[in-house]
């Protein structure tokens, strides 16, 4: 590619203040191609670096930041540490000027409008958090979440990490059948969805579909409805309950699970669209460190930026944002609905 057909090229100073330029300057690094040369050759020197670079925090040290002694495919993550999600997306902005700045800013598809601060957002998530200790949620349950891009989707993301738990993000255009497999294969204990949500001004009845695969999902124990549209729901007394009410007499802390480096936090199925639907187990470091290393180096985010992705939470990329971005510290901008609606 000559230089005529390229759009755009960072001026030197653009490059001096760049994530990547203060990351290579933390490693002793010269050149990019001294980067990629040692991170291909000592994949544990740049994890290691990457860690400090961000800051990750732990409870107990690591020893090795990674160890490949069984195989690639088997990479065990920080051995001997600490940590959990919500340490470092919410716990360490305690006590920070970013606990006052905004976390979330969220639109829904009929203009509604809501904004989080870090103080916000940590008080839902901990109230999240405790109404799914008292339905009797703990470590390794899996939480499944079928919902659109509501704020409740980035709470629960973050409640469930609290709680040690480990959370299986749904598609919101899951029909009954796709969301049962992978409840089923996952032996998922909870389910939280919507009472219904809008999709290019369309009502999506999204109780009525969980409603119908739960039927048939044999270790799901409770469903936690959101209300978003308030459209006339079937209700399963004592399985079925409010996020609000569930929520509302909650206490605004909530302790944070002290768990192993490489302990499952997210569970991620594949589309099924070539075969049955496979899931991937992402821990609490090693998922982080990549998903933050997207972000903060390859896209350049910093804690005083704005981030916007349209996708939905069932796919990766809804976990990228709304564990990364407070990671960092920034603001993630979550809209709700499709985006060619309504204009």
């Amino acid at each position: 590619m000559s230089d005529s057909e390229i759009a755009w090229q960072p001026d030197t100073a653009t490059i001096a203040s760049s994530n990547m330029a203060a990351f290579m300057r933390t490693l002793g690094v010269g050149t990019y191609e001294e980067l990629l040369h040692r991170a291909d050759t000592e994949p544990g020197w740049f994890f290691e670096g990457l860690l400090k670079h961000l800051d990750y925090r732990f409870y107990r040290p690591y020893s090795r930041a990674i160890d490949e002694s069984a195989g690639l495919p088997w990479t065990k993550w920080c051995i001997g540490g600490t940590t959990n999600v919500a340490l470092n997306a919410i716990d360490r902005w305690r006590g920070t000027p970013t606990y006052e700045k905004l976390a979330l800013v969220w639109e829904g598809e009929d203009g509604a409008r809501k904004n989080f601060t870090y103080r916000d957002l940590d008080r839902e998530v901990c109230r999240c958090a405790g109404a799914l200790r008292a339905l009797g949620i703990s470590r390794g349950d899996v939480i499944a979440i079928y919902l659109p891009n509501v704020p409740e989707a980035m709470v629960a993301m973050l409640a469930g990490a609290k709680l040690g738990a480990i959370m299986m993000p749904l598609f919101s255009g899951f029909g009954a059948d796709a969301m049962l497999s992978r409840l089923e294969l996952a032996r998922a204990s909870v389910l939280v969805t919507v009472d219904g949500s809008s999709r290019r001004g369309k009502l999506v009845d999204a109780k009525a579909i969980a409603d119908e695969a739960a039927a048939r999902a044999a270790w799901l124990k409770h469903i936690v409805i959101v209300r978003r549209a308030g459209n006339p729901i079937a209700w399963t007394e004592g399985r079925d309950h409010w996020w609000h009410e569930l929520c509302a007499n909650q206490p605004d802390d909530a302790p944070t699970e002290e768990m192993d480096a490489d302990a499952p936090y997210l569970l991620v199925f594949t589309s099924g669209t070539t075969g049955k639907p496979k899931g991937v187990v992402h821990g609490h470091t090693g998922f982080m460190a990549k998903i933050v290393m997207d972000l903060s180096l390859c896209m350049d985010l910093r804690a005083e930026d704005r981030l916007l992705w349209m996708t939905d939470m069932g796919w990766v990329v809804g976990p990228l944002i709304v564990l990364a971005t407070p990671i960092v510290g920034a603001t993630l901008i979550l809209v709700e609905g499709a985006p060619n609606f309504p204009d």
